[in-house]
């Protein structure tokens, strides 16, 4: 999830990966396919040309954009955050249970099945409208490995009794009571929170939060450290998201070990992005 001022092309385009031609066609012009609102969320789905977007509509000229796909091309990840998110198959190559909090449109889903299908994947997302809108319009929901529970992560963590190679934490909603000044929910902040991610991690398993700059950002990033070990910060480029990656059950792999897996995973191909590329944007 990254944020941007709605329907401006300009911001738009350094959020996502995509060929310049086909986001500003026509003059940035757009259509509506799908609008409402739900508990948590003024929801809208946007095409421009071949690409589908999911915004999370806020005031001022402030919308999230949640998801961004290639109708023809589903499973190929646009926003340069969600690439950099994989970088959690480099910390656990052979992930085979994975755990998603956050579902927005899919597009991680989308990715995992269709590249890692040995992935037995859980997705928790808190609002019952952006399951409905994942499967209706980003053609992201159930399959034979993967199930979508509609419960609050912290929650869904703690009565969990199953563990996961990756844990991967992108929920975010737009600031109020319920969250930090950028939309962090404040209950996947927690001490507790923290504690839930290491008991339903396997050994050896690995968490990513997904976190928004800000003014809170670095207290988060300390949380995180003191709370699951010490932390690999990636800065995907022309973004405002920090993706971050710990494991409490020892040390992350060193640089040459995570060079080594991206390039094994360049060489089998076929992924839309290098994953020896992703490992320029780790903050040193």
């Amino acid at each position: 999830m990254v944020i941007a001022a709605a329907m401006k092309c300009k911001t738009v385009w350094r959020l996502v990966s995509l060929a310049c031609v086909c986001w500003l066609t026509a003059a940035c012009v757009a259509v509506v396919v799908h609008e409402e609102r739900s508990a948590y969320s003024h929801i809208r789905v946007v095409d421009r040309g071949p690409l589908r977007a999911l915004y999370f509509l806020g005031d001022a000229d402030l919308d999230v954009v949640e998801t961004v796909i290639d109708r023809s091309a589903p499973h190929r990840l646009q926003h340069a955050y969600a690439r950099a998110v994989m970088a959690a198959l480099l910390y656990r190559p052979e992930a085979a249970s994975g755990l998603l909090v956050g579902l927005g449109g899919g597009a991680m889903v989308r990715f995992l099945n269709h590249s890692f299908p040995q992935v037995r994947l859980d997705v928790v997302e808190i609002d019952p409208a952006v399951v409905g809108v994942a499967a209706r319009f980003f053609g992201a929901g159930e399959s034979a490995n993967t199930r979508i529970h509609v419960a609050d992560g912290r929650e869904f963590l703690e009565r969990d009794r199953g563990r996961y190679d990756i844990i991967l934490i992108d929920a975010h909603l737009h600031p109020g009571t319920l969250t930090d000044s950028v939309g962090h929910p404040a209950s996947l902040k927690s001490e507790r929170f923290f504690r839930a991610v290491a008991d339903r991690l396997s050994p050896g398993g690995v968490v990513m939060f997904n976190v928004l700059s800000g003014r809170e950002s670095a207290a988060y990033l300390d949380a995180i450290g003191k709370a699951l070990g010490p932390v690999h910060r990636y800065l995907p480029p022309d973004t405002g998201n920090i993706v971050v990656f710990a494991s409490p059950h020892g040390p992350l792999p060193g640089e040459e070990a995570l060079r080594l897996r991206a390039q094994a995973l360049d060489r089998r191909g076929g992924f839309g992005f290098s994953f020896e590329e992703l490992l320029a944007a780790r903050s040193r």
